[in-house]
């Protein structure tokens, strides 16, 4: 037997005992609608994830990355030991060098020596780091040429050091570690982008689900209708 369709409002409008016409969220009654909606739900995932992964492995260009570092190093005694007054020195130093690191006066030269445009393009190009509680600094380069990136981190070191001695007369800054170069690519990370693609379409998925469910106000059955108006149901209409 079929049943004539009809809305809640049409139905709150023809019970007169009815308390509270507010519609009240079941949670369950939402995982049911998802789990009604799960093959959607995979499909999107799926799509997503594929377009993610895929898109990310042939269109976007992979990245290389190469680094190098440089110690600050701190006057010796006769004695062999470490000038205390020299190590202060060098730590309040370290700030004043991650942002001379990146001036335009050595970008201009770094860019110049490597073949790019200008201090900026060069500037884009790396970062410049300090390890917590130590005078050592870190130079990353990243660019999609690994012959570039090893060229711009070991050439921002170079002309760096260069400059301090030519001008501050600063001379305790060492090489600790030059970089090398490498062909294999630190990012993008194609599965990590293909997971949160799935996750998107997973969110799309389960959110259209939900939406429906909510938008749609309809009792098709004895049982929603009971359920809603919170009353039983006496008689039923067939749908002729």
């Amino acid at each position: 037997m079929a049943y004539k369709r009809m809305s809640r409002n049409d139905a709150y409008m023809n019970v007169a005992n009815v308390e509270d016409d507010e519609d009240v969220i079941d949670l369950l009654e939402v995982a049911r609608v998802i789990l009604k909606h799960i093959k959607l739900i995979i499909l999107l995932c799926v799509v997503f994830g594929a377009v993610g992964f895929f898109g990310t492995k042939f269109l976007i260009a992979p990245k290389y990355t190469a680094s190098t570092s440089i110690y600050l190093t701190p006057q010796v005694s006769d004695s062999g030991a470490l000038d205390y007054n020299s190590q202060i020195a060098n730590s309040k130093l370290v700030t004043n060098v991650v942002n001379l690191m990146t001036q335009n006066n050595v970008m201009s030269e770094v860019a110049k020596n490597v073949g790019m445009e200008n201090a900026k393009s060069v500037k884009d190009c790396i970062e410049v780091t300090n390890e917590s509680n130590t005078e050592i600094i870190t130079i990353t380069a990243t660019t999609t040429d690994p012959k570039l990136s090893k060229d711009i981190a070991n050439g921002t070191v170079d002309t760096f050091i260069k400059t301090m001695q030519k001008n501050l007369n600063v001379r305790n800054i060492e090489i600790v570690d030059k970089a090398k170069l490498s062909y294999v690519p630190s990012g993008p990370n194609a599965k990590k982008n293909g997971v949160l693609a799935a996750a998107v379409g997973f969110v799309l998925g389960a959110g259209y689900a939900v939406l429906r469910f909510l938008f749609d106000n309809r009792l098709r059955t004895k049982e929603e209708a009971e359920k809603y108006l919170g009353i039983p149901v006496f008689c039923e209409i067939p749908e002729l």
